[in-house]
């Protein structure tokens, strides 16, 4: 019987095999290690720095919030902290080449992380774990905290939201009247992004608010009286004109005290009070004078506020011209009219 011949697999065309097997091996094992990769760069801080960046440049204010993990407490509303947000992050470019991640420190779960434009710090963030990655919040200060002020009986509502409890306290520039003073309730109305919108009403009626954003205070009144608040804004002028007069030692001391609530710091300030500072001159006159803000903290107590530029006259000399502010509270007491404190803002010789 004949042996069958066994035939030879030709190296060459075993060698391409092996090729071929590797080739395929190292192509599944690169597209492994880059998926692996990939899944790394999507859970790592900077990423979720760069996708929140990308969501505040052209996601709405909700999208953003979602990304961020906002969700508003108190008073504070969703769009003022975007916007606050969105500010915060206005000036970090695209180019991804510009940018710098540096770690701060941990508290907890989060990290406080830093990004640096062309090597300045512009932003901060708080990154806390969420799954297999991270959630990217931007760090905000918050504006300082605002008084809110109003009559008792007054319901006051700050951003839409109303305001509960309260401390009973003097309106403020009566408090020198101690127990003679108007009553306010009062609150503390903190974590705002922006300036608050702030409505007021008694029974049903609209209430006067003048919002001061230097000093950070929210003062609401009773419903506007406008007999009363007419015979007010006189009285308002009436003493500004006299106190500015005063200074000017054009009116003395005993005319000024007829309209002075007495035994306030006002009063014992002016009575001691040294007017030849300014100089000599034949009279004086009120440019521009307006009467703003004026609210009832009271059946019969008010503030407001006169501006106007002071004009100091002498015969071949140059005027002097000094603006001059003022925040007052005045009070009707038995029939008649008196100041009980005056506030002086910024007050310089115009050039």
């Amino acid at each position: 019987m004949a042996k069958t011949k066994k035939r030879s697999v030709p190296f060459g065309r075993m060698l391409a095999g092996w090729a071929l097997f590797l080739a395929l091996l190292g192509g599944l094992l690169l597209a492994l290690l880059w998926g692996a990769l990939e899944k790394y760069e999507l859970s790592t801080p900077e990423h979720a720095i760069l996708t929140l960046l990308e969501t505040a440049r052209t996601g709405s204010d909700e999208a953003l919030a979602q990304a961020a993990g906002y969700t508003p407490q108190g008073a504070a509303t969703l769009e003022s902290w975007a916007g606050a947000a969105r500010d915060a992050l206005a000036e970090i470019p695209q180019d991804r080449d510009r940018l710098a991640f540096v770690k701060g420190d941990k508290q907890g779960d989060a990290v406080k992380y830093a990004l640096a434009v062309d090597g300045k710090v512009t932003a901060r963030f708080t990154l806390t774990p969420e799954g297999s990655g991270w959630r990217a919040a931007p760090a905000l200060e918050t504006l300082p905290d605002y008084t809110v002020t109003a009559p008792a009986g007054v319901e006051v509502s700050v951003n839409g939201t109303p305001l509960t409890g309260g401390e009973d306290s003097p309106a403020a520039g009566f408090e020198d009247m101690r127990d003679a003073a108007p009553r306010v309730m009062r609150w503390t109305v903190s974590g705002l992004y922006a300036a608050p919108q702030v409505t007021a009403t008694n029974n049903g009626a609209d209430c006067p608010v003048v919002r001061d954003d230097e000093k950070h205070t929210v003062t609401a009144g009773l419903p506007v009286d406008e007999a009363g608040q007419a015979e007010a804004s006189q009285f308002l002028e009436t003493a500004a004109k006299q106190y500015a007069q005063f200074i000017s030692e054009d009116v003395s001391f005993t005319q000024l005290a007829r309209i002075l609530y007495p035994d306030t710091s006002l009063y014992k300030g002016l009575k001691g009070y040294y007017v030849g500072w300014y100089v000599n001159h034949t009279g004086v006159r009120f440019d521009d004078l307006k009467i703003q803000n004026v609210v009832a903290a009271g059946p019969d107590a008010w503030t407001g506020d006169v501006s106007f530029t002071f004009v100091v006259t002498k015969p071949g000399l140059e005027d002097r011209k000094y603006p001059s502010q003022y925040h007052m509270a005045v009070v009707r007491t038995d029939g008649n009219w008196k100041l009980v404190s005056l506030d002086v803002g910024a007050q310089e010789e115009a050039e």
